[in-house]
């Protein structure tokens, strides 16, 4: 383009202020490591789509303006709340096995219901003996496990497990 300094090319001609800031203010790209002025959005020397890189937080800071205490403070920082993340999600699978156990152990229960109100209808099972029966047992677990120490309430445990299979109960 002729201007009246001499020959120009048009791409340099047209250049205002703003345009001369953006283009001082660049990202690169990630396949060719060329500069390209912000608000671009593939590059200019190889066309590859450019990516925003998001940088951790402990770099979102000028070094320059902190002091080694205060970069090994944000660093921490970023520990922590990588640790709170991980913490999250372990906390959220443990409800949800939470919520799992909750449905079979309401689902076994509505079985067990069932089951002993067709054996009562046949005659198999007295109600009023097996609620009695539940309660007695019941409460034998619930005095042993008040006044046993915590090695001794794991060996009555494994007693019991034994003493059910034994008898052919789970």
């Amino acid at each position: 383009m002729w201007m009246p300094g001499g020959w120009v090319r048009r791409a340099d001609a047209d250049f205002t202020n703003t345009e001369m800031q953006q283009r001082a203010i660049s990202h690169y790209c990630q396949n060719c490591r060329a500069a390209n002025p912000l608000g671009q959005e593939f590059c200019l020397r190889c066309g590859t789509r450019l990516m925003l890189v998001v940088r951790p937080p402990s770099m979102r800071v000028e070094s320059s303006d902190t002091t080694p205490n205060e970069e090994h403070l944000l660093e921490r920082l970023t520990i922590l709340e990588n640790t709170f993340a991980r913490l999250a999600e372990r906390l959220e699978q443990g409800l949800k096995l939470l919520l799992r156990h909750s449905e079979t152990a309401y689902t076994n229960h509505a079985l067990v219901k069932s089951l002993i109100e067709i054996l009562n209808e046949c005659g198999v099972v007295d109600n009023n003996r097996l609620e009695a029966m539940w309660r007695e047992e019941c409460g034998k677990l619930h005095e042993t496990e008040e006044d046993e120490p915590p090695k001794a309430k794991k060996a009555a445990r494994k007693t019991r497990k034994v003493s059910r299979k034994a008898a052919g109960g789970r």
